[in-house]
């Protein structure tokens, strides 16, 4: 959602640095425009460092239930009735390249 992983670093190391030292948070002055507070906090309960204070602890229902989802219909989810909000164009690639996001290093990457 928020276009860049909340934790920065080089590679899985740098990564998990950061993740022990610091608990990233996304603050009321840095919510970007045309969110909602609401999904600000659904991010903010999402990246919690400790995994017991993380939504979604106690089963996917605390999740669903999360007031960022308050107006969406689960049921017409699960049948399938709810188009994808992107299609890409038609390609006999699954890997078109276009998609690829250039900015995502992975742990093997320079």
């Amino acid at each position: 959602m928020f276009g860049k992983r909340p934790y920065q670093g080089k590679d899985r190391k740098e990564i998990r640095d950061h993740i022990l030292s610091l608990q990233v948070q996304i603050k009321k002055s840095d919510i970007p425009t045309g969110w909602s507070r609401e999904a600000a906090d659904f991010i903010n309960k999402l990246i919690q460092r400790k995994p017991t204070h993380r939504l979604g602890l106690n089963g996917p229902d605390e999740v669903k239930e999360h007031a960022w989802f308050r107006n969406f219909d689960w049921d017409k989810l699960y049948q399938k009735k709810i188009p994808s909000p992107f299609l890409p164009p038609h390609q006999e690639d699954n890997f078109d390249v276009r998609y690829i996001n250039q900015d995502w290093k992975d742990a093997n990457t320079e």
